[in-house]
């Protein structure tokens, strides 16, 4: 509801919050995706060209030695003569090692996997785990007899390959990375700069300050085109301001007048005497109406004059004020002592926006008011509670509407007190986050600080 003060919703922290931060993860988190998606391709191209290559390389050197021992042959040597390169090795029919070695992981394997080829004739190629890869073909030579040709490769070289383009990509990938977020940052910080400048200048103004635009330039750009529409947007609120300004100080001048010629009717007849006690009790409440309308209208006036909250002052100036506006029928209970806030605005205009809370608050009361201070980092919170009946939902929803009133009153003071404090830079607000079975009503007063 309007003017009420409402528990904050937990913001996710984990969130970024900043425009500029949201486009540089998302920029980094796109590149590392790519990153990522890059280097297991690569890896992936590399592990197929890796297998294709030892394949081709098994398939030579084996069809290279086969050929060598089948050319040699006919002297009825299996062996050549120039011996077998490391890795290779030759078995006979009855798979027994007739030359060359394989490498200590193979040796074991090599008569079975002899006996294996020589008794289904047909060629394989295995890998005994991770290290060494086997190709092993049958043969049968020119003169009938039968060998077993086992070649190896040793697949430790291509797997540091691998690692090393894995420890390359890496690395570039990083770098990339950390590329990208530099230049998402200065691209961002570049693009968005206009927008700081907006908000910078935009903080500094205060709704005194009708005649400030952004002055963007030329609409050529999208940001510029904001500025430009932002620029006839306050052109129109300064002329909706202006206009309520100049009605609200006609019809407070007009008022003026008559106030004061009631007032000073009623204070005249008073001053010559009046015997009938009921006729000097309606002569001064019609005195201290219209004196309460009199200070309204100069509210009025100050505000549509667009006076500007030049001067400070401490909470603990406002002290006398506030007692001045209880009754003696009602108790002042007074909180404000522990405050040492220094408040960016006169005493005048803050006992102003005050004092309608005040009054409000002891006319409902029961016995007492009670008024307490609390010091933020950026404003202090002025509340004033009473221990009166409280207020109906029908009263709420037309709280700080002009001319609602639960008491017979002008139904101008809540509305004004808000007017004052928000031309401060502050408001006044309904408090409903105390305890549930709290009595009365609770209003808070925030203004800024110096």
């Amino acid at each position: 509801m309007d003017g009420e003060v409402t528990e904050p919703v937990p913001e996710r922290r984990w969130l970024p919050t900043s425009f500029r931060t949201r486009i540089m993860l998302s920029a980094v988190a796109l590149a590392g995706v790519v990153t990522v998606l890059a280097g297991l391709g690569i890896q992936l191209v590399l592990e197929v060209t890796a297998s294709r290559d030892i394949e081709r390389v098994l398939e030579d050197r084996a069809d290279a030695v086969v050929t060598v021992v089948r050319s040699g042959s006919d002297d009825g040597s299996l062996v050549p003569e120039d011996g077998l390169d490391p890795g290779v090795a030759l078995y006979d029919g009855r798979a027994r090692l007739l030359s060359g070695s394989l490498p200590a992981a193979a040796r074991p394997k090599g008569p079975d996997l002899a006996r294996d080829a020589l008794a289904d004739g047909g060629t394989r190629t295995l890998e005994l785990g991770e290290d060494v890869r086997l190709r092993v073909v049958p043969l049968t030579t020119e003169s009938g007899k039968r060998a077993v040709v086992v070649v190896s490769e040793d697949l430790a070289p291509y797997e540091r390959s691998e690692v090393y383009a894995f420890v390359t990509t890496t690395i570039l990938g990083v770098l990339l990375i950390g590329l990208t977020a530099l230049l998402a940052r200065r691209i961002t910080s570049q693009a968005l700069a206009p927008v700081t400048r907006m908000a910078e200048r935009a903080e500094e103004w205060s709704e005194h300050d009708l005649g400030h635009r952004f002055a963007m330039g030329p609409p050529t750009n999208e940001l510029a085109a904001l500025g430009a529409t932002l620029d006839h947007l306050l052109d129109r609120v300064a002329h909706a301001i202006r206009s309520e300004q100049r009605l609200t100080s006609e019809l407070a001048h007009e008022l003026r007048t008559p106030l004061t010629t009631i007032q000073g009717s009623a204070d005249l007849a008073l001053l010559r005497g009046v015997d009938d006690p009921a006729t000097r009790e309606d002569l001064e409440q019609v005195a201290a109406s219209a004196r309460e309308l009199a200070e309204v209208v100069t509210t009025l006036l100050d505000l549509a004059r667009d006076v500007q909250a030049d001067g400070s002052c401490h909470v603990a100036d406002l002290r006398e004020g506030i007692r001045g506006l209880v009754p003696d029928g009602v108790a002042l209970d007074d909180r404000t002592g522990t405050s040492r806030a220094r408040i960016a605005a006169p005493r005048a205009l803050v006992l102003r926006a005050l004092a309608p809370l005040v009054e409000n608050a002891a006319r409902h009361a029961t016995s007492r008011v009670t008024v307490t201070a609390t010091d933020a980092a950026d404003a202090v919170l002025v509340t004033v509670a009473d221990d009166g009946p409280g207020m109906d939902e029908a009263t709420r929803a037309a709280l700080f509407r002009p001319g609602a009133s639960s008491s017979g009153g002008t139904g101008l003071g809540l509305a004004i007190s808000r007017r004052v404090a928000r031309s401060l830079g502050g408001d006044v607000l309904l408090d409903d986050t105390g305890d549930a079975g709290r009595r009365g009503a609770v209003f808070a007063l925030r203004l800024p600080l110096l």
